[in-house]
Protein backbone atom coordinates (compact mmCIF):
# COMPACT_ATOMS: atom_id res chain seq x y z
CA UNK A 1 0.00 0.00 0.00
CA UNK A 2 3.04 2.27 0.07
CA UNK A 3 2.30 3.36 -3.47
CA UNK A 4 0.75 6.08 -5.55
CA UNK A 5 -2.87 5.57 -6.47
CA UNK A 6 -2.10 5.55 -10.17
CA UNK A 7 -0.07 2.34 -9.82
CA UNK A 8 -3.27 0.64 -8.71
CA UNK A 9 -5.49 2.29 -11.30
CA UNK A 10 -3.06 1.25 -14.05
CA UNK A 11 -2.99 -2.24 -12.59
CA UNK A 12 -6.78 -2.35 -12.73
CA UNK A 13 -6.71 -1.35 -16.40
CA UNK A 14 -4.07 -3.97 -17.26
CA UNK A 15 -6.09 -6.59 -15.40
CA UNK A 16 -9.36 -5.78 -17.13
CA UNK A 17 -7.73 -5.59 -20.56
CA UNK A 18 -5.83 -8.84 -20.07
CA UNK A 19 -2.60 -6.92 -20.69
CA UNK A 20 -0.17 -8.68 -18.42
CA UNK A 21 2.74 -9.42 -20.70
CA UNK A 22 6.33 -9.32 -19.51
CA UNK A 23 7.71 -5.79 -19.16
CA UNK A 24 11.07 -4.33 -18.15
CA UNK A 25 11.58 -1.07 -16.28
CA UNK A 26 14.81 0.78 -15.43
CA UNK A 27 15.32 2.80 -12.27
CA UNK A 28 17.90 5.56 -12.78
CA UNK A 29 18.68 9.16 -11.80
CA UNK A 30 18.49 11.75 -14.55
CA UNK A 31 21.16 14.23 -13.44
CA UNK A 32 23.59 15.13 -10.69
CA UNK A 33 23.08 18.23 -8.53
CA UNK A 34 25.43 21.19 -8.90
CA UNK A 35 28.96 20.40 -7.65
CA UNK A 36 28.22 16.70 -7.16
CA UNK A 37 30.54 14.38 -9.08
CA UNK A 38 28.81 11.07 -8.32
CA UNK A 39 26.01 9.33 -6.46
CA UNK A 40 26.28 6.44 -3.98
CA UNK A 41 23.61 3.85 -4.79
CA UNK A 42 21.75 3.06 -1.58
CA UNK A 43 18.44 1.55 -0.50
CA UNK A 44 19.09 -1.43 -2.80
CA UNK A 45 18.83 -4.06 -0.09
CA UNK A 46 15.60 -2.57 1.25
CA UNK A 47 14.25 -2.71 -2.31
CA UNK A 48 15.19 -6.38 -2.63
CA UNK A 49 13.53 -7.18 0.70
CA UNK A 50 10.41 -5.34 -0.46
CA UNK A 51 10.20 -7.21 -3.77
CA UNK A 52 10.57 -10.59 -2.11
CA UNK A 53 7.94 -10.04 0.61
CA UNK A 54 5.30 -7.95 -1.19
CA UNK A 55 1.66 -8.90 -0.58
CA UNK A 56 -1.78 -7.42 0.14
CA UNK A 57 -3.53 -8.00 3.45
CA UNK A 58 -7.29 -8.39 3.75
CA UNK A 59 -7.68 -4.95 5.32
CA UNK A 60 -5.79 -3.48 2.33
CA UNK A 61 -8.27 -5.06 -0.05
CA UNK A 62 -11.18 -3.87 2.07
CA UNK A 63 -9.83 -0.32 1.97
CA UNK A 64 -9.43 -0.47 -1.81
CA UNK A 65 -12.98 -1.80 -2.15
CA UNK A 66 -14.10 1.47 -0.60
CA UNK A 67 -12.16 3.37 -3.27
CA UNK A 68 -14.27 1.96 -6.09
CA UNK A 69 -12.07 -0.81 -7.51
CA UNK A 70 -13.87 -3.70 -9.17
CA UNK A 71 -14.17 -7.03 -7.41
CA UNK A 72 -12.34 -8.97 -10.11
CA UNK A 73 -9.26 -6.78 -9.68
CA UNK A 74 -9.48 -6.92 -5.89
CA UNK A 75 -9.66 -10.69 -6.09
CA UNK A 76 -6.44 -10.76 -8.13
CA UNK A 77 -4.67 -8.79 -5.40
CA UNK A 78 -5.30 -11.54 -2.85
CA UNK A 79 -2.71 -13.73 -4.52
CA UNK A 80 -0.49 -10.88 -5.73
CA UNK A 81 3.24 -11.58 -5.43
CA UNK A 82 6.29 -10.29 -7.23
CA UNK A 83 7.43 -13.27 -9.29
CA UNK A 84 9.87 -11.58 -11.64
CA UNK A 85 13.55 -10.76 -11.62
CA UNK A 86 15.61 -7.77 -10.60
CA UNK A 87 19.12 -6.82 -11.58
CA UNK A 88 20.79 -4.19 -9.42
CA UNK A 89 24.13 -2.61 -8.67
CA UNK A 90 25.63 -3.48 -5.30
CA UNK A 91 24.63 -1.17 -2.49
CA UNK A 92 27.39 1.40 -2.01
CA UNK A 93 28.37 1.52 -5.69
CA UNK A 94 29.25 4.97 -7.09
CA UNK A 95 26.94 5.70 -10.02
CA UNK A 96 26.36 8.50 -12.49
CA UNK A 97 23.49 10.14 -14.35
CA UNK A 98 21.22 7.96 -16.51
CA UNK A 99 22.87 4.68 -15.49
CA UNK A 100 20.42 1.93 -14.50
CA UNK A 101 20.63 1.29 -10.75
CA UNK A 102 17.98 -1.41 -10.82
CA UNK A 103 16.25 -3.24 -13.68
CA UNK A 104 12.93 -4.96 -13.08
CA UNK A 105 11.49 -7.60 -15.42
CA UNK A 106 8.14 -9.16 -14.52
CA UNK A 107 4.53 -9.39 -15.53
CA UNK A 108 3.40 -5.87 -16.31
CA UNK A 109 1.06 -5.60 -13.32
CA UNK A 110 3.87 -6.63 -10.98
CA UNK A 111 6.60 -4.49 -12.54
CA UNK A 112 4.31 -1.45 -12.57
CA UNK A 113 3.06 -1.69 -8.99
CA UNK A 114 6.53 -1.65 -7.39
CA UNK A 115 7.62 1.66 -8.96
CA UNK A 116 6.69 4.08 -6.20
CA UNK A 117 8.05 2.05 -3.30
CA UNK A 118 11.35 1.38 -5.05
CA UNK A 119 11.81 5.07 -5.82
CA UNK A 120 10.87 6.00 -2.26
CA UNK A 121 13.52 3.67 -0.84
CA UNK A 122 16.32 4.35 -3.29
CA UNK A 123 15.97 8.10 -3.94
CA UNK A 124 16.26 9.27 -0.34
CA UNK A 125 18.89 6.81 0.80
CA UNK A 126 21.01 7.44 -2.29
CA UNK A 127 20.76 11.19 -1.76
CA UNK A 128 21.90 11.04 1.87
CA UNK A 129 24.71 8.56 1.22
CA UNK A 130 25.95 10.77 -1.63
CA UNK A 131 25.85 13.91 0.52
CA UNK A 132 27.61 12.13 3.38
CA UNK A 133 30.31 10.87 1.03
CA UNK A 134 30.96 14.48 -0.04
CA UNK A 135 31.32 15.52 3.61
CA UNK A 136 33.68 12.63 4.32
CA UNK A 137 35.81 13.51 1.30
CA UNK A 138 35.95 17.18 2.33
CA UNK A 139 37.17 16.20 5.82
CA UNK A 140 40.36 14.58 4.43
CA UNK A 141 40.57 11.94 7.13
CA UNK A 142 39.20 14.01 10.01
CA UNK A 143 36.43 12.15 11.80
CA UNK A 144 32.83 12.93 10.90
CA UNK A 145 29.91 12.29 13.27
CA UNK A 146 26.23 12.31 12.27
CA UNK A 147 24.34 14.78 14.48
CA UNK A 148 21.24 14.87 12.30
CA UNK A 149 18.58 13.03 14.31
CA UNK A 150 16.77 16.11 15.61
CA UNK A 151 16.65 17.73 12.17
CA UNK A 152 15.60 14.70 10.11
CA UNK A 153 12.09 14.42 8.67
CA UNK A 154 10.71 12.07 11.34
CA UNK A 155 11.97 8.68 12.49
CA UNK A 156 12.22 6.82 9.18
CA UNK A 157 14.41 9.50 7.65
CA UNK A 158 16.53 9.70 10.79
CA UNK A 159 17.14 5.95 10.88
CA UNK A 160 17.77 5.43 7.18
CA UNK A 161 19.74 8.66 7.08
CA UNK A 162 22.06 7.60 9.88
CA UNK A 163 22.61 4.27 8.15
CA UNK A 164 23.29 6.01 4.84
CA UNK A 165 25.82 8.33 6.46
CA UNK A 166 27.69 5.43 8.06
CA UNK A 167 27.65 3.45 4.83
CA UNK A 168 29.33 6.40 3.09
CA UNK A 169 32.14 6.70 5.64
CA UNK A 170 30.80 8.75 8.55
CA UNK A 171 32.39 7.32 11.69
CA UNK A 172 29.65 7.56 14.30
CA UNK A 173 26.15 8.82 15.02
CA UNK A 174 24.41 10.55 17.90
CA UNK A 175 21.32 8.45 17.04
CA UNK A 176 21.20 5.81 19.76
CA UNK A 177 18.48 3.76 18.09
CA UNK A 178 20.51 3.62 14.85
CA UNK A 179 23.46 2.47 16.91
CA UNK A 180 21.40 -0.31 18.47
CA UNK A 181 19.69 -1.49 15.27
CA UNK A 182 22.53 -1.12 12.78
CA UNK A 183 25.63 -1.52 14.94
CA UNK A 184 26.87 2.01 14.19
CA UNK A 185 29.24 3.48 16.81
CA UNK A 186 27.45 6.15 18.85
CA UNK A 187 28.94 9.41 20.04
CA UNK A 188 27.88 12.47 22.00
CA UNK A 189 28.95 15.15 24.43
CA UNK A 190 26.57 17.36 26.38
CA UNK A 191 24.26 20.28 25.68
CA UNK A 192 24.63 23.84 26.87
CA UNK A 193 21.79 23.14 29.30
CA UNK A 194 24.03 20.83 31.35
CA UNK A 195 26.68 23.54 31.66
CA UNK A 196 24.01 26.07 32.61
CA UNK A 197 22.56 23.69 35.22
CA UNK A 198 25.59 24.16 37.52
CA UNK A 199 26.66 27.33 39.33
CA UNK A 200 29.82 27.58 37.23
CA UNK A 201 31.17 26.10 34.00
CA UNK A 202 34.07 24.52 35.89
CA UNK A 203 31.69 22.71 38.24
CA UNK A 204 29.72 21.43 35.25
CA UNK A 205 32.88 20.13 33.61
CA UNK A 206 34.01 18.44 36.84
CA UNK A 207 30.62 16.78 37.24
CA UNK A 208 30.73 15.44 33.70
CA UNK A 209 34.31 14.24 34.15
CA UNK A 210 33.36 12.46 37.39
CA UNK A 211 30.69 10.54 35.50
CA UNK A 212 32.76 9.96 32.36
CA UNK A 213 36.44 10.00 33.38
CA UNK A 214 37.71 8.29 30.23
CA UNK A 215 37.39 9.99 26.84
CA UNK A 216 34.69 12.50 27.71
CA UNK A 217 34.20 15.55 25.51
CA UNK A 218 33.40 18.95 27.02
CA UNK A 219 31.32 21.64 25.32
CA UNK A 220 33.30 24.84 25.92
CA UNK A 221 31.39 27.67 24.19
CA UNK A 222 28.44 28.27 26.55
CA UNK A 223 29.89 31.53 27.90
CA UNK A 224 33.37 32.32 26.58
CA UNK A 225 35.13 29.74 24.42
CA UNK A 226 38.72 30.52 25.39
CA UNK A 227 37.85 30.61 29.10
CA UNK A 228 35.95 27.39 28.52
CA UNK A 229 39.11 25.87 27.05
CA UNK A 230 41.05 26.89 30.16
CA UNK A 231 38.43 25.29 32.39
CA UNK A 232 38.50 22.17 30.28
CA UNK A 233 42.30 22.09 30.52
CA UNK A 234 42.08 22.37 34.29
CA UNK A 235 39.68 19.41 34.40
CA UNK A 236 41.90 17.52 31.97
CA UNK A 237 44.90 17.87 34.31
CA UNK A 238 42.75 16.83 37.29
CA UNK A 239 41.68 13.72 35.35
CA UNK A 240 45.30 12.89 34.58
CA UNK A 241 46.12 13.00 38.30
CA UNK A 242 43.35 10.50 38.98
CA UNK A 243 44.22 8.17 36.10
CA UNK A 244 41.52 9.48 33.79
CA UNK A 245 41.85 11.15 30.41
CA UNK A 246 39.93 13.94 28.73
CA UNK A 247 38.96 12.96 25.19
CA UNK A 248 38.16 16.28 23.61
CA UNK A 249 36.47 19.65 23.60
CA UNK A 250 33.71 20.80 21.27
CA UNK A 251 33.11 24.17 19.66
CA UNK A 252 29.54 24.82 18.60
CA UNK A 253 29.48 28.54 17.81
CA UNK A 254 31.56 31.52 16.81
CA UNK A 255 34.33 31.90 14.28
CA UNK A 256 35.64 28.36 14.29
CA UNK A 257 38.94 29.04 12.56
CA UNK A 258 40.36 31.54 15.04
CA UNK A 259 38.74 29.92 18.06
CA UNK A 260 40.09 26.46 17.24
CA UNK A 261 43.63 27.90 17.00
CA UNK A 262 43.29 29.65 20.38
CA UNK A 263 41.84 26.55 21.99
CA UNK A 264 44.63 24.38 20.58
CA UNK A 265 47.18 26.76 22.09
CA UNK A 266 45.50 26.62 25.52
CA UNK A 267 45.43 22.83 25.51
CA UNK A 268 48.98 22.41 24.24
CA UNK A 269 50.36 24.82 26.84
CA UNK A 270 48.96 22.49 29.51
CA UNK A 271 50.48 19.41 27.93
CA UNK A 272 47.11 18.24 26.62
CA UNK A 273 48.16 17.81 23.01
CA UNK A 274 46.25 14.51 22.92
CA UNK A 275 42.92 16.23 23.59
CA UNK A 276 40.97 16.51 20.34
CA UNK A 277 39.13 19.58 19.11
CA UNK A 278 35.71 18.83 17.65
CA UNK A 279 33.47 21.32 15.88
CA UNK A 280 29.78 21.53 15.01
CA UNK A 281 27.44 24.46 14.18
CA UNK A 282 25.61 24.03 10.84
CA UNK A 283 28.61 22.59 9.03
CA UNK A 284 28.69 21.19 5.51
CA UNK A 285 31.29 20.04 3.00
CA UNK A 286 32.02 23.59 1.87
CA UNK A 287 32.66 25.02 5.34
CA UNK A 288 34.70 21.98 6.40
CA UNK A 289 36.90 22.29 3.33
CA UNK A 290 37.42 26.01 3.95
CA UNK A 291 38.33 25.47 7.61
CA UNK A 292 40.90 22.82 6.75
CA UNK A 293 42.29 24.86 3.84
CA UNK A 294 42.91 27.72 6.27
CA UNK A 295 44.68 25.52 8.79
CA UNK A 296 42.03 25.01 11.45
CA UNK A 297 43.41 22.48 13.97
CA UNK A 298 40.09 20.63 14.14
CA UNK A 299 40.22 16.84 14.51
CA UNK A 300 36.58 16.01 13.92
CA UNK A 301 33.27 17.49 12.82
CA UNK A 302 29.71 16.89 13.95
CA UNK A 303 27.43 17.47 10.97
CA UNK A 304 23.69 17.58 11.44
CA UNK A 305 21.08 19.42 9.40
CA UNK A 306 22.96 19.70 6.14
CA UNK A 307 23.98 16.04 5.98
CA UNK A 308 20.77 14.34 7.16
CA UNK A 309 18.70 16.48 4.74
CA UNK A 310 21.33 16.81 1.95
CA UNK A 311 20.77 20.58 2.05
CA UNK A 312 20.50 22.40 -0.34
CA UNK A 313 19.50 19.41 -2.48
CA UNK A 314 15.86 18.76 -1.54
CA UNK A 315 15.48 15.64 -3.68
CA UNK A 316 17.20 13.82 -6.51
CA UNK A 317 15.44 13.04 -9.81
CA UNK A 318 15.35 9.26 -9.66
CA UNK A 319 12.80 7.81 -12.10
CA UNK A 320 11.43 4.43 -13.18
CA UNK A 321 10.73 4.00 -16.87
CA UNK A 322 9.40 1.29 -19.17
CA UNK A 323 12.23 0.23 -21.49
CA UNK A 324 10.95 -3.01 -23.03
CA UNK A 325 7.94 -5.28 -23.31
CA UNK A 326 6.89 -8.12 -25.59
CA UNK A 327 6.51 -5.65 -28.46
CA UNK A 328 10.20 -4.76 -28.15
CA UNK A 329 12.33 -1.90 -26.76
CA UNK A 330 10.55 1.28 -25.66
CA UNK A 331 11.80 4.87 -25.54
CA UNK A 332 10.56 8.12 -24.04
CA UNK A 333 11.32 11.15 -26.21
CA UNK A 334 10.10 14.00 -24.00
CA UNK A 335 12.55 16.95 -24.10
CA UNK A 336 15.06 16.66 -21.27
CA UNK A 337 13.57 13.34 -20.21
CA UNK A 338 14.72 10.90 -22.86
CA UNK A 339 15.09 7.31 -21.71
CA UNK A 340 17.41 4.61 -23.02
CA UNK A 341 15.53 1.70 -24.63
CA UNK A 342 15.79 -2.01 -23.97
CA UNK A 343 17.53 -4.17 -21.38
CA UNK A 344 21.01 -2.85 -20.69
CA UNK A 345 24.21 -3.44 -18.76
CA UNK A 346 26.72 -0.91 -17.43
CA UNK A 347 30.43 -1.69 -17.79
CA UNK A 348 32.94 0.20 -15.64
CA UNK A 349 36.37 0.91 -17.13
CA UNK A 350 39.61 1.43 -15.18
CA UNK A 351 43.19 2.37 -15.99
CA UNK A 352 46.31 0.37 -15.06
CA UNK A 353 46.28 1.85 -11.53
CA UNK A 354 42.67 0.80 -10.95
CA UNK A 355 41.30 4.34 -11.21
CA UNK A 356 37.96 4.47 -12.98
CA UNK A 357 38.04 6.28 -16.31
CA UNK A 358 34.53 5.96 -17.77
CA UNK A 359 31.46 3.76 -18.02
CA UNK A 360 29.81 2.19 -21.05
CA UNK A 361 26.08 1.46 -21.24
CA UNK A 362 25.42 -1.45 -23.61
CA UNK A 363 22.43 -3.44 -24.76
CA UNK A 364 22.01 -6.72 -22.94
CA UNK A 365 24.23 -9.45 -24.36
CA UNK A 366 26.82 -7.17 -25.92
CA UNK A 367 30.40 -8.15 -25.22
CA UNK A 368 32.09 -5.11 -23.72
CA UNK A 369 35.30 -4.88 -21.72
CA UNK A 370 35.06 -3.73 -18.13
CA UNK A 371 33.27 -4.72 -14.94
CA UNK A 372 29.50 -5.25 -15.27
CA UNK A 373 27.65 -3.36 -12.52
CA UNK A 374 24.16 -4.86 -12.71
CA UNK A 375 23.94 -8.22 -10.95
CA UNK A 376 21.02 -10.62 -10.56
CA UNK A 377 19.43 -9.75 -7.23
CA UNK A 378 15.96 -11.35 -7.46
CA UNK A 379 14.97 -14.40 -9.52
CA UNK A 380 11.41 -15.76 -9.69
CA UNK A 381 10.50 -13.49 -6.81
CA UNK A 382 13.21 -14.83 -4.49
CA UNK A 383 16.45 -13.23 -3.32
CA UNK A 384 19.24 -14.38 -5.63
CA UNK A 385 22.29 -12.98 -3.82
CA UNK A 386 23.33 -12.97 -0.21
CA UNK A 387 22.48 -9.89 1.79
CA UNK A 388 25.70 -8.14 2.86
CA UNK A 389 26.24 -6.72 6.32
CA UNK A 390 26.38 -2.96 6.77
CA UNK A 391 30.09 -3.24 7.58
CA UNK A 392 30.73 -5.14 4.34
CA UNK A 393 28.79 -2.55 2.35
CA UNK A 394 30.63 0.31 4.03
CA UNK A 395 34.03 -1.20 3.21
CA UNK A 396 32.98 -1.81 -0.38
CA UNK A 397 31.65 1.75 -0.74
CA UNK A 398 34.83 3.37 0.59
CA UNK A 399 37.00 1.20 -1.65
CA UNK A 400 34.92 2.09 -4.71
CA UNK A 401 34.79 5.82 -3.99
CA UNK A 402 38.59 5.84 -3.67
CA UNK A 403 38.78 4.63 -7.28
CA UNK A 404 36.86 7.62 -8.64
CA UNK A 405 39.21 10.26 -10.13
CA UNK A 406 39.98 12.92 -7.51
CA UNK A 407 38.47 15.75 -9.54
CA UNK A 408 35.02 14.15 -9.21
CA UNK A 409 35.47 13.83 -5.43
CA UNK A 410 36.13 17.53 -4.92
CA UNK A 411 33.61 19.68 -3.11
CA UNK A 412 33.11 21.67 -6.31
CA UNK A 413 33.30 18.74 -8.68
CA UNK A 414 32.77 18.92 -12.42
CA UNK A 415 29.66 17.10 -13.58
CA UNK A 416 31.48 15.29 -16.31
CA UNK A 417 32.42 11.69 -15.60
CA UNK A 418 32.15 10.09 -19.02
CA UNK A 419 29.28 7.67 -19.62
CA UNK A 420 29.29 6.34 -23.18
CA UNK A 421 26.67 4.41 -25.13
CA UNK A 422 27.65 1.56 -27.42
CA UNK A 423 27.12 1.93 -31.15
CA UNK A 424 24.39 -0.71 -31.01
CA UNK A 425 22.48 1.20 -28.34
CA UNK A 426 22.89 4.46 -30.25
CA UNK A 427 21.46 2.83 -33.38
CA UNK A 428 18.48 1.49 -31.44
CA UNK A 429 17.80 4.99 -30.10
CA UNK A 430 17.90 6.44 -33.61
CA UNK A 431 15.66 3.69 -34.97
CA UNK A 432 13.00 4.16 -32.29
CA UNK A 433 13.19 7.95 -32.51
CA UNK A 434 12.46 7.80 -36.24
CA UNK A 435 9.68 5.27 -35.75
CA UNK A 436 7.79 7.24 -33.09
CA UNK A 437 8.23 10.62 -34.77
CA UNK A 438 6.91 9.22 -38.08
CA UNK A 439 3.71 7.89 -36.48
Amino acid sequence: MLTDLYQLTMGAVYHEQGKDDTATFDLFIRKLPKDWGYFIANGIEDAIDYLTTLKFEEDDIEYLRGQGFKESYLESLRSFRFEGEAYAVKEGTPIFANEPIMRITAKRTQAQLVETALLNMINYQTMIASKASRVVEAARGAKIADFGLRRAQEEDAAMKGSRACYLAGVGATSNVKAGKEYGIPITGTQAHSLVMSFPTELEAFRAYADTFPQGGVLLIDTYDTVKGARNAAKVGKELEAKGGKLGGVRLDSGELLSLSKKVRQVLDEQGLDYVKILASNDLNEYSIEELLDRGAPIDGFGVGTEMITAKPVAAIPGVYKLVEDEAGPKIKLSPGKRSLPGKKQVFRQADDQGVYTHDIIATEGEEVEGTPLLELAVKDGERARQKPTLQETRRYCLEEVAKIPKRFRQVKAPNGYKVELTEKLEEKIKELTRAYRDE
